[in-house]
């Protein structure tokens, strides 16, 4: 294992040990420090919200942003409890999702049998979905490779004692999404990263001409038959909530540029939850023109 990895999973580990509540009482310390040392998580995060709510007055922003940071560094505080390791551990973490909203639109779902496509973002902590999902349906994720093999290969062992079944998102884990979905089974994704310039089209998010994936326009062309669902995880006193939402009808529209602001205004209503547990430290618009992360 590369030094870099065995480092990484030594502190996720050690994390591990702790409940959930010390785990985001060090996340919130943590949280504080990269706040007060101005660190480039807090001066992204700062220039995000800049860019997406210029109306916002400078003082809320400012506050907003400390408490984004606050919440991301929970976030990273409650790997090692998501990272169990095996069945057990993610049994135990099931008890930790307080209350599940819009469970119907779910169970309908999974009921129709059609095919369940879940968009999920970088708000709370996505990892406690797999929790539960895997326990309701044949549950398949695209993941995004780790740059540290050693990470990567913990992390793939951890989701998937859950139960979650996992593809790479490079040509032949693509190819068993496809036709996981085609088969109308479930998969889950997060699309509100930046794709290739080749693999994306400029879609308006917060306002913001953002290169929005084309994927999940193709995905559900492939399976006009299916759902498409909003899902995330929202922090809340002493567990989290897990919550459903519907899709604008008009993310299922033949037009790409009509699927793609779709699901972008629906994920914008998602975030709206609760601003500070969105991961507003993502250069969302690293490709756009007018270059706002430059000298950052």
């Amino acid at each position: 294992m590369d030094i870099k990895s065995g480092i990484a999973l030594s502190i996720i580990r050690t994390l591990g040990l702790l409940n959930l509540s010390i785990a985001r009482k060090f996340g919130h310390g943590l949280g504080v420090l990269l706040y007060i040392t101005k660190s480039g998580m807090y001066k992204i995060t700062v220039k995000n919200l800049e860019v997406c709510f210029p109306k916002m007055p400078e003082q809320e922003r400012l506050a907003l942003a400390k408490k984004s940071v606050i919440e991301t560094s929970k976030t990273i505080a409650e790997t090692g409890i998501a990272w169990g390791g095996n069945e057990a551990k993610f049994r135990s973490n099931e008890k930790q999702i307080k209350n599940i909203r819009n469970l119907h639109l779910f169970e309908k779902a999974i009921k129709d049998d059609e095919g369940l496509l879940m968009l999920t973002m970088h708000y709370g902590n996505w990892e406690w979905v797999t929790s539960y999902l895997p326990k309701h349906c044949e549950l398949l994720a695209l993941y995004k490779m780790a740059k540290m093999p050693g990470l990567e290969k913990a992390m793939l062992k951890a989701r998937e004692s859950s139960g979650t079944n996992l593809v790479a998102a490079g040509r032949e884990g693509v190819k068993k999404f496809i036709k996981h979905y085609q088969n109308k089974k479930a998969c889950i994704i997060l699309p509100d990263q930046e794709p290739s310039e080749k693999s994306g089209i400029w879609s308006r998010f917060f306002g913001i001409p953002a290169l929005t994936p084309k994927f999940i326009h193709y995905l559900i062309q492939k399976n006009p038959a299916g759902t498409a669902l909003y899902v995330y995880v929202q922090r809340v006193e002493g567990g989290f909530d897990l919550v459903f939402k519907e899709v604008d009808p008009e993310i299922y529209s033949s037009d790409l540029e009509t699927s793609a602001l779709a699901m972008n205004k629906g994920l914008e209503k998602c975030i709206f939850d609760d601003l500070s547990q969105y991961q507003w430290e993502y250069k969302r618009f690293k490709k756009n023109k007018d270059k706002f992360y430059e000298g950052l």
